[in-house]
């Protein structure tokens, strides 16, 4: 069964908002930059940051998702250090480093899917922390509760 799951970029209080009326099963307002998705989870996105800081030589850091607040179970932050991973990608100078990155993750046990699908998720994650990280934004990944 799908999971749906939902990254976006908020200051805290709206993340608290957004995950709230997502709990619900209402309709999150549209203005937020998001990404809707379905499968991907904190661990698929702590895989994906190894993965690409390892492409990258970027370094190690902190990459795994904590939870935001005890009141809402189903809300993530990203850690810093994975989207300073995820802007390089964005940078890089290789232009097929972002494929080579969704080519991996796809092939990690985590993932197990193609790189048909995987790398439209790398690149709007990319453009999204990106955008996110320019505008002091801090990114959020929210998963349907169980």
């Amino acid at each position: 069964m799908a999971v749906l799951s939902e990254i976006f970029a908020a200051k805290h209080r709206g993340a608290l908002a957004r995950s709230e009326a997502l709990d619900a099963g209402d309709d999150a307002p549209d203005d937020v930059p998001h990404l809707e998705l379905s499968d991907v989870t904190t661990i698929d996105l702590e895989a994906l940051g190894e993965i690409a800081a390892r492409t990258l030589r970027f370094g190690t850091g902190d990459l795994e998702l904590e939870e935001v607040d005890l009141d809402h179970e189903s809300l993530f932050e990203l850690p810093p250090f994975l989207c300073e991973v995820l802007v390089e990608l964005g940078k890089a100078e290789d232009p097929d480093a972002a494929a080579d990155v969704a080519a991996a993750w796809a092939r990690s046990e985590e993932m197990d899917s193609t790189p048909d699908v995987t790398l439209p998720i790398v690149t709007d994650l990319v453009e999204l922390v990106t955008n996110a990280t320019r505008d002091g934004l801090n990114v959020y990944l929210w998963v349907e509760p169980a």
